[in-house]
């Protein structure tokens, strides 16, 4: 699932390198950007609209409504600055998820309340809300990128009593005063408030999926020696850096793919 507001070069990079390494996937997109006819040949969520940066939690949940009238077992959100650098993430997943509804990178239960964390920090007065929404008294944590939601997670959520709440305060949240990220501390949170099983990503893999610095070099060659470092995040969005650059080699080489994609509604 690639959620983005533009379709540029960092775009047609992250889809080839879908195609290439996850080459069973089905690719949709979420346009969380200006209206504009679907690009490459993708699917399409409907509705998507426009978001903004560190506000993007609603892009979920009309992802979930959207994904209920599809026929998915797992979903997983990416971004445009991350890139797939080996085959194997689809089989990862089908074995992580065996006993489990949700996997996220850098899963942490139960944040203590007097965390700084800036998600956990600008939620602020919202937190007592959140939590009657909830109906649990702790939050968890994770971040982002990555994130595998299974059809039993989603279902549970949708079909929530709370559901129309959370819903209704999460569009709040929109609003440049309140939390930011907030879908790294509710999406985890859920997962424990409709009662679903979630497990992390294992920790050796937390240095290819982080949010600082942008991916170099040296990282990159270390993640072609480790055998489930399956993508790289983040990586700069222009079209020369040396990460991107080399990342492009692996594609044209693992997939042999043409050099363009063409553009289709």
């Amino acid at each position: 699932m690639v959620i983005s507001d533009t379709v540029d070069e960092a775009f047609e990079d992250l889809v080839l390198s879908l195609r290439s390494f996850c080459p069973s996937a089905d690719i949709a997109w979420y346009n969380s950007g200006p209206q504009r006819e679907t690009p490459f040949g993708l699917r399409r969520v409907f509705p998507g609209r426009p978001l903004k940066y560190m506000k993007i939690t609603p892009s979920f949940f009309d992802i979930f409504e959207w994904t209920m009238e599809q026929d998915y077992d797992q979903i997983v959100n990416v971004e445009t600055d991350l890139a797939f650098i080996k085959p194997g993430f689809l089989q990862f997943i089908e074995g992580q998820m065996k006993d489990v509804d949700y996997l996220a990178p850098g899963l942490r239960h139960r944040i203590p309340r007097i965390s700084l964390w800036p998600a956990h920090r600008t939620l602020a007065g919202e937190r007592q809300e959140l939590a009657d929404i909830l109906g649990i008294s702790h939050v968890n944590r994770c971040f982002s990128p990555a994130q595998v939601f299974g059809r039993g997670y989603i279902s549970a959520v949708l079909s929530s009593h709370n559901y129309p709440a959370l819903r209704a305060f999460v569009e709040r949240n929109q609003h440049p005063q309140r939390s930011w990220t907030l879908q790294e501390l509710l999406l985890p949170s859920l997962a424990d408030s409709v009662g679903v099983m979630s497990r992390s990503y294992p920790a050796h893999m937390a240095p290819f999926n982080r949010y600082r610095p942008h991916q170099a070099a040296c990282d990159l060659a270390i993640a072609e020696t480790v055998s489930d470092a399956y993508f790289l995040h983040p990586i700069r969005r222009n079209g020369d850096d040396p990460v991107r650059s080399y990342v492009k080699g692996l594609v044209r080489n693992a997939s042999q793919l043409p050099t363009e994609l063409t553009k289709t509604n």
